[in-house]
């Protein structure tokens, strides 16, 4: 499956007709590039659960869930998807003890991580892909003088 460029497509992409009005686990994890373990682990339920009974609640309510953060994002973001997706999935929170904003969803902190972005949105005036760097660049290096 092919990334859509705004979020509507993305939420139109995920779903499913005969899963109707439900989420697809399965275009959920092609559209990401995950793979089912890690979708289980994140939704804590097991990997037969992903394909055997997509419309179980857990597994729909963890869904849900991402996708609050990711529009939560996307809209603090200018609309940027990529970007979006990029910040929930790779970016270290300092809030969350350096976990990603997926990590702390799986943790069951999707408004906690909602209102992080509220709160720097607010304060910042800034877009996820402003509080974006690259995984590799740690605090210290960052701010260290030139």
């Amino acid at each position: 499956m092919t990334m859509p460029q705004t979020l509507p497509n993305f939420i139109e992409d995920l779903q499913d007709p005969e899963l109707a009005p439900m989420l697809s686990p399965a275009r959920y994890i092609s559209l990401l590039e995950i793979d089912v373990e890690t979708l289980a682990r994140n939704a804590r339920v097991s990997v037969s659960a992903i394909t055997t009974t997509p419309g179980d609640a857990a597994i729909q309510s963890h869904l849900r869930d991402n996708l609050r953060v990711i529009k939560a994002a996307y809209d603090t973001s200018g609309s940027d998807l990529a970007k979006s997706l990029r910040w929930f999935r790779a970016q270290s929170l300092p809030a969350f003890g350096q976990r990603t904003a997926e990590q702390a969803v799986s943790a069951g902190r999707a408004d906690d991580v909602i209102r992080l972005i509220d709160s720097l949105r607010g304060a910042l005036q800034a877009s996820p892909s402003d509080w974006y760097k690259e995984p590799h660049v740690n605090a210290k290096q960052r701010y260290q003088k030139r």
